[in-house]
């Protein structure tokens, strides 16, 4: 009689269940990517099947990494934050520019972005994903629209920090109010003129505009001048 026991299974040795294969999170980033040309492409309303055609991956594929179409614009508009880090830094820093000079230009420079180098349809095409779409809409503000009120709330603080608003640097809220208040018309207009195509029924001004809203933004929230005793 052997004296061998029963005979022993060895398992296979494989990937853990719920574990991701190599190079998972970098194929992500890289497919959000291609998405985000898509939804700008298709104006925001891009279709699963169109996803799929734009980014040449099969809806499986977009499906494992993403779960579902709104799951991959959400993600997608969400690589915004990164990919603009250096255009966000510097729409938040005013160098050494007082208040009016540095809104002026500020306010310039966005318009400029918008209408050159492709902000008005990115902010355009994310806005139209975004709304009524409930996971979409918060990619949209995490990727898109927060880093940008952020950026001018940070540009903002650092005047208040030498005294040229009259909110103080510390009062979160209040900050943050000036910001939208600053922002806020500038994407309306700006939202109106090109990507509504305004234009053509109720034309605007725009730098004279622009003008406008930072004299009144700054008579609203500069720091009044001390008066005489």
């Amino acid at each position: 009689m052997s004296s061998r026991g029963p005979p022993v299974h060895k398992r296979a040795v494989g990937r853990t269940p719920g574990t991701k294969n190599q190079g998972h999170d970098e194929r992500r980033r890289e497919l959000s990517r291609q998405v985000l040309r898509a939804v700008v492409a298709s104006g925001g309303r891009p279709s699963l099947h169109e996803l799929a055609r734009s980014t040449g991956a099969s809806i499986p594929t977009l499906k494992h990494y993403f779960g579902d179409r709104s799951g991959a614009v959400a993600e997608a508009l969400r690589t915004v934050e990164v990919d603009a880090a250096a255009h966000l830094e510097r729409l938040a820093s005013p160098g050494r520019a007082t208040l009016p000079g540095s809104l002026r230009a500020m306010a310039t420079e966005l318009a400029e972005a918008w209408t050159q180098f492709g902000v008005g349809p990115l902010f355009a095409a994310g806005l139209a994903a975004g709304v009524f779409d409930e996971r979409a809409g918060p990619g949209y503000v995490d990727g898109v629209l927060e880093p940008t009120v952020r950026a001018v709330e940070r540009r903002l603080r650092a005047h208040a920090e030498r005294g040229e608003l009259s909110v103080g640097a510390d009062d979160e809220l209040g900050v943050r109010t000036a910001a939208l208040a600053l922002l806020s018309p500038l994407l309306v207009a700006l939202l109106h003129q090109h990507d509504l195509s305004g234009r053509q029924c109720r034309p605007l001004d725009l730098p004279a505009f622009l003008e406008r809203h930072v004299e009144r933004f700054l008579k609203a929230y500069g720091a009044s001048p001390p008066t005489s005793p």
